[in-house]
């Protein structure tokens, strides 16, 4: 190796062990969406170092030619392929050099200081194995994304319960959704924390490994429940908000990832009830949980069929236009 080429591998390690903080997105489909939050970030960069790292996951509309001519200092991934999320985040985590790391969703907007104040926390608590960030709506309302970990009381009292729907204010479902039922200025522990910003230490990211490629809708909790077993808490911060603007980021691109949505949310729930909570299939309750999984399947089968309907309907109102 000559001189020059060992006094850049020399500095490229320098670089990269100063790096605080790895910010990792996956994309798909959804190429305004993507560079909306990339600019955010650049808006409202954490004053620690930091790279971003992109993944974009087969999509067609341009969107890795677009990143790539208007964030040239982004570390760039290209799958070929729309393959599972979970695979998409662990080929950027090989990569990552930061001390910790960001998940974040492709359709979120930074806001200020968050990333600083998540990076503040887990540097002032080491027992702390994720931190999640508060999520906010386009009108500035408090998402659902910080809850205890997912059990039979959850499909009952959830947020996408057909109770809670009814009656969202129930002492139940404030068990469920804590937001709710803690105290908002303050940080407080949680079973798990969404996925759409969760903050990890590297140390923690190498003692619990890589997410599970299996799940999607439930990747968070999975994650944060091996963190639980590895011996750490995971937190949910108030004080650090992003705007998520929830389900623009490319899963409702088509009626072919809707309904695969529908359908996987489900699927993942029993996938993640056989993990974590009963893996015999031959226990009572798992019959129960099964039949009750499927049953809430028909039912939110029959919810997406009426929106179809409905989207139909107005597209075909749209293009007949007035009769004369």
């Amino acid at each position: 190796m000559n001189t020059v080429s060992t006094a850049q591998a020399v500095d490229d390690t320098l670089q990269a062990a100063a790096l605080v903080l790895s910010i990792i997105i996956v994309t798909y489909e959804a190429c305004q969406v993507a560079v909306d939050c990339l600019e955010s970030i650049y808006r409202n960069p954490p004053r620690a170092t930091y790279e971003i790292i992109v993944v974009d996951n087969g999509s067609t509309d341009g969107t890795a030619d677009i990143i790539h001519a208007r964030f040239p200092e982004v570390r760039l991934i290209r799958i070929a392929v729309n393959g599972p999320y979970a695979v998409a985040n662990n080929r950027a985590l090989l990569l990552a050099r930061g001390q910790f790391v960001c998940l974040l969703n492709n359709d979120t907007i930074a806001l200020p200081e968050a990333f600083d104040r998540m990076i503040g926390f887990l540097r002032e608590h080491p027992e702390a194995g994720a931190v999640g960030s508060r999520l906010l709506n386009e009108d500035g309302t408090t998402q659902v994304s910080v809850k205890p970990l997912p059990s039979p009381a959850a499909a009952l009292f959830g947020a996408r319960s057909i109770i809670t729907r009814l009656f969202p204010n129930n002492r139940y479902a404030r068990k469920q959704l804590l937001h709710l039922d803690c105290d908002m200025s303050a940080p407080f522990a949680a079973g798990y924390v969404s996925g759409a910003c969760s903050m990890h230490s590297r140390e923690v990211i190498e003692k619990v490994g890589e997410l599970d490629k299996q799940f999607f809708y439930f990747v968070d909790a999975d994650y944060c429940k091996r963190i639980a077993d590895a011996g750490y808490r995971c937190y949910y911060l108030p004080t650090a908000s992003i705007i998520h603007l929830n389900h623009k980021g490319g899963s409702q691109v088509s009626l072919k990832e809707r309904v695969r949505r529908v359908i996987g949310f489900h699927t993942d729930a029993y996938a993640y009830y056989r993990k974590h909570v009963q893996p015999s299939p031959w226990s009572a309750m798992h019959l129960v949980v099964l039949s009750g999984l499927f049953t809430r399947l028909l039912i939110a089968a029959s919810m997406q069929l009426g929106t179809e309907l409905t989207i139909l309907m107005r597209s075909i109102g749209r293009h007949d236009g007035p009769i004369r």
